[in-house]
């Protein structure tokens, strides 16, 4: 793979008549959009500076690792334990509620729409604030305390997120940005669960541009180690979004109808009522999927029980493009 080529601090007479930006907070539009997110080798970001810098990616090349999602919050199954949130976004099985609120980007919390675990802040994690501009510097910390699966579970952590840098970017898809702000985001934590301990520490170097809710840039760092020391997992990369498609409206739970019968013998089939178009994917608590099907018709889905086992199954329906949106059903196997 041909190495990519960052270009830093090239300065010129005309960079004296650049002021530097002020970027606002700017609102997602519609129903969201999904894209590919795209992730290549690592590059070392430049060093901060008070002078513009010239960042060119657009030879940086990389492979489609995941799907992104953002959605309006409400379209969410777990919506009503982050209700105070307005967009869900998620990469694969890992959601993520948060929001604009009091001038400042705040999580709400997370959630896994394969297994159905929450994590909710009392306190809102606030991971930056509005307006972004040059030397702006937030920090915070965070904690949460609770029953996991029976037993307690615990996180306690800190961030810290500088604005260090602006210029220009152009991106691996060749996209130019005059007015460019970068920030390095740092989220240390430790969590402790069922008597282990993991210490994440996590730094992502990201390029935010006018109109855009999100970074469009960034350079990832995360590192997971037990009590001793020892490396439990390490990665770096760089990352962006590519091909970001506009979502559809929205199905609301309300506009479809449950499966039955519920609960439900071991062989016997379920009917569910799903749009045209749409699918469902069934999983068992251990996050081991059961079965995935497509809408079959006015009369309704068939879904077979034959190979499911006692206790309880999640049913999530799917939209056409295959995202996981409205309201889970939780099926009792008996």
């Amino acid at each position: 793979m041909k190495q990519a080529f960052l270009l830093i601090s090239m300065m010129s007479l005309g960079w004296a008549a650049v002021a530097q930006p002020v970027l606002f907070w700017s609102e997602p539009t519609g129903n969201g959009y999904s894209a590919d997110v795209v992730a290549g080798p690592y590059i070392a970001p430049s060093a901060p500076s008070a002078e513009p810098q010239s960042w060119d990616f657009s030879d940086v090349t990389g492979s489609s690792v995941a799907l992104f999602n953002l959605a309006p919050a409400e379209t969410s199954s777990f919506f009503p334990l982050f209700d105070s949130a307005d967009w869900v976004s998620g990469t694969g099985d890992q959601l993520s509620f948060w929001g604009y609120q009091d001038d400042a980007f705040t999580v709400q919390g997370n959630a896994n729409s394969a297994t159905g675990i929450t994590l909710s802040f009392d306190d809102p994690l606030t991971q930056w604030t509005y307006p972004l501009e040059m030397g702006a510097l937030h920090t915070d910390t965070f904690a949460l305390d609770q029953m996991l699966l029976g037993q307690p579970y615990s996180l306690e952590g800190s961030l810290s997120s500088e604005i260090d840098a602006w210029g220009s970017l152009v991106t691996p898809d060749g996209t130019a940005f005059e007015e460019v702000l970068r920030g390095n985001y740092v989220q240390n934590y430790t969590e402790t669960y069922e008597g282990d301990t993991a210490n994440w520490y996590l730094n992502q170097v990201m390029y935010f541009v006018p109109d855009s809710t999100l970074a469009v840039f960034f350079h990832e760092e995360l590192i997971v180690t037990d009590n001793s020391g020892l490396t439990l997992l390490e990665i770096t990369d760089v990352a962006w979004y590519s091909d970001p498609i506009a979502n559809v409206p929205p199905v609301h739970a309300s506009t479809m109808q449950a499966p039955y019968p519920n609960p439900a013998k071991a062989g016997e089939t379920l009917t569910w009522m799903l749009p045209d178009g749409w699918g469902y994917r069934a999983i068992a608590m251990d996050g081991k999927v059961l079965a995935e099907g497509q809408a079959q018709g006015p009369a309704g889905t068939q879904i077979s029980t034959a190979e499911w086992g006692r206790g309880m199954v999640l049913l999530y329906p799917l939209n056409p493009e295959g995202q996981e949106v409205g309201s889970v059903s939780r099926i009792l196997m008996h």
